[in-house]
């Protein structure tokens, strides 16, 4: 370590060890409040040994064979009534039109949201013009390509991670709620609600089950959210996201500061030296971030990140005794000096200025910050 510094001594380091310690070293975050050092289990994220993290470290090593979509639908970590109504929509028994006339049943053929084209199943939830723009607005994207439901979200679980495929679930149960709204209520949904709702309604789901607590002062419903969304009166919004690059041992991190108008007040980037995991150098750039935020006089702020393992980790109770934990340690103790600070988990589509701002930081040679006026290449990201 530098004398009198905490932090690493990147050249002795490299002097003294050989490769594969000199990487391990570089992994290490070090705390600027801890001194002493713990013993921690390397396989579970917290660092605290259970049965669950062991078995899952030997199931490592014999993998189960690879899965079907129907599996990947019943392992979704979604609500059952998801669930449920995934495999109606897959065996075609939703009561759409076209189901509803086969079953002599007196109804319009035409979907009650755009009145072009018989209401189907696949129709509702993929092809109708309401549908297809709420696709194009999440992360996902359309897909066009397949002709019907079945063949579409097969294609769509075969290439997407459980987490997109969740996501994917919440927004056709979103379209299907939007059309029963229509059909018995006459509302005409929002693009922006269904998008943003598919993607909050799983993480609240989530949190109540684990007891996880979210502070009450911060409008619970922001979480998990699909696009970018103002503070509400008398906060500001600070949104952090962190870069890695392993050939250069570096990690950057970048903060947007904005008011409750969605109006740009700052913006900062910067390096930090060492070769660390994703969780860790996103937990580095929250540190900086609360360190950055001592230098305004807002008493009210929401520090909102896409890593949901540090947003978990800064609301849980528990305390981590690795170094991903010392930092989180540091980050709490950060916040507490600042006065009224709300932690917010959201998906990286709502997260865009803030990784723009850290990947543009990457090609920096150190410190750039700008205030009130928003740099060029930050102006679209701030649109989204």
């Amino acid at each position: 370590m530098v004398p009198n510094h905490r932090r690493w001594d990147f050249d002795a380091v490299d002097d003294i060890f050989n490769t594969r310690d000199r990487d391990l070293i570089r992994r290490i975050p070090l705390s600027s409040r801890v001194d002493t050092d713990n013993w921690f289990w390397l396989p579970d994220s917290k660092g605290l040994y259970s049965v669950r993290s062991c078995y899952r470290m030997l199931d490592t090593l014999h993998p189960p064979p690879s899965s079907s979509a129907w599996r990947k639908l019943w392992l979704l970590p979604v609500p059952a009534k998801v669930k449920n109504f995934l495999w109606r929509a897959l065996t075609n028994v939703l009561p759409t039109a076209d189901n509803l006339l086969q079953r002599r049943v007196e109804v319009q053929a035409s979907c009650p949201i755009c009145h072009t084209s018989s209401e189907t199943v696949f129709h509702v939830l993929v092809t109708c013009p309401f549908a297809k723009a709420c696709w194009i607005s999440s992360v996902l994207g359309f897909n066009g390509s397949c002709v019907s439901f079945v063949h579409w979200l097969e294609d769509l679980f075969s290439c997407r991670n459980i987490d997109d495929s969740s996501l994917s679930a919440m927004v056709c149960w979103g379209l299907w709620l939007n059309r029963n709204n229509k059909v018995w209520n006459d509302v005409n949904g929002r693009v922006q609600n269904v998008v943003n709702s598919a993607g909050q309604n799983p993480f609240l789901w989530q949190q109540a089950r684990k007891s996880v607590f979210v502070p009450p002062s911060l409008d619970s419903a922001a979480h998990g959210s699909v696009r970018w969304l103002k503070p509400s009166i008398g906060w500001v919004k600070c949104n952090v996201d962190a870069a890695i690059d392993n050939s250069r041992g570096l990690i950057s991190f970048g903060a947007v500061l904005r008011s409750a108008g969605g109006d740009f007040i700052a913006a900062k980037s910067d390096i930090l030296p060492g070769s660390f995991e994703a969780r860790e150098a996103e937990a580095f750039g929250v540190k900086e971030a609360l360190s950055w935020l001592k230098e305004f006089a807002f008493h009210f702020v929401i520090l909102e990140m896409d890593s949901l393992q540090v947003f978990n980790a800064l609301n849980d109770k528990v305390v981590y005794p690795n170094g991903f934990g010392s930092i989180i340690a540091d980050c709490r103790a950060l916040a507490q000096s600042l006065g009224e600070v709300a932690f917010s988990f959201v998906r990286r589509s709502a997260n865009s200025a803030a990784h723009t701002v850290a990947w543009v930081g990457r090609s920096m040679s150190g410190l750039g910050e700008w205030s009130l006026v928003p740099p060029p290449w930050l102006i679209d990201a701030l649109s989204l």
